[in-house]
């Protein structure tokens, strides 16, 4: 860790706050231009973690020497990418008690962020916490079983591994599923709900510094698939609603038309399965 932080006064480390070990997971690849915003705001948190581990999936620029520069180590993945294997690669490797999943594309703006996530865990019953993308007041901030059943599933993960702290042993006792191409924080986070555990959320400003093909589908087709898993609703217009609301986007060439064209496919395809 630089000097300048370990000299800040108002600067703890993870295990003297919390009594809990404290690592951050990075899975990188080439990211060189956004991991200098990453790493800066790690180094003004207020609580600083103990142990920074980034993942390698085939890097040809400098961000190895970033993440070492910042005082953290590299481990290498040599195999094609694919989420859930390459964090449950790198968990391995972080024997932290918490572990913050953070994307190299998303910088913590507030200086706090870090010690709030690890305070939401001292709950034993908190699986895992996670920041917000938006402020739909559609759940709570505390999200269990009960609430899902009555409320049911909305498209956008509930915890998100772009920026998520978990519980490291419930990963041991439940890694993430190897089979899902995406969305396995959601899958994760339904399991551990379904066990009697919590998912915070929390409000705290932040950057996301990515762009990336459409996934509407995909995504959709994942909530679609592990509600009826589940046994739970899925929270959307339902199918008249889309349609009429696909219509309404064609009609103005509006680019929602794909979101619902791609919901109800999801739709489709799910219910005939």
């Amino acid at each position: 860790m630089p000097a300048s932080i370990q000299h800040r006064p108002e600067v703890v480390r993870g295990l003297e706050e919390s009594g809990e070990s404290v690592g951050v997971l990075i899975r990188f690849s080439n990211s060189a231009k956004t991991l200098p915003g990453v790493l800066a705001a790690l180094r003004v948190q207020t609580l600083q973690p103990d142990v920074i581990l980034g993942v390698d999936s085939g890097s040809g620029d400098d961000s190895r020497a970033m993440i070492e520069a910042a005082g953290g180590s590299v481990v290498i993945w040599d195999q094609p990418y694919e989420h859930s294997k390459v964090l449950n690669f790198g968990l391995r490797h972080l024997p932290t008690d918490l572990v913050l999943v953070l994307s190299s594309h998303t910088v913590l703006e507030d200086p706090t962020t870090l010690a709030r996530m690890v305070e939401a865990m001292r709950d034993p019953c908190t699986a895992c916490v996670s920041l917000k993308w938006d402020d739909d007041p559609f759940y709570s901030d505390a999200i269990g079983w009960p609430e899902l059943q009555t409320k049911g599933l909305k498209f956008g993960s509930i915890y998100s591994n772009s920026m998520g702290m978990i519980r490291r042993r419930l990963w041991e006792e439940t890694p993430f599923d190897e089979s899902l191409p995406t969305a396995e924080d959601y899958a994760w986070t339904l399991a551990q709900l379904k066990s009697g555990r919590i998912c915070h959320r929390l409000s705290s400003a932040f950057s996301y510094q990515r762009g990336g093909s459409n996934r509407d589908f995909e995504f959709a087709h994942l909530v679609f698939t592990l509600s009826k898993l589940n046994r739970l609703k899925v929270a959307w217009l339902g199918v008249q609603g889309s349609l009429k609301a696909w219509l309404q986007a064609l009609w103005r060439r509006d680019t929602a038309k794909t979101l619902h064209r791609s919901r109800l496919t999801a739709w489709w395809m799910t219910r005939w399965a």
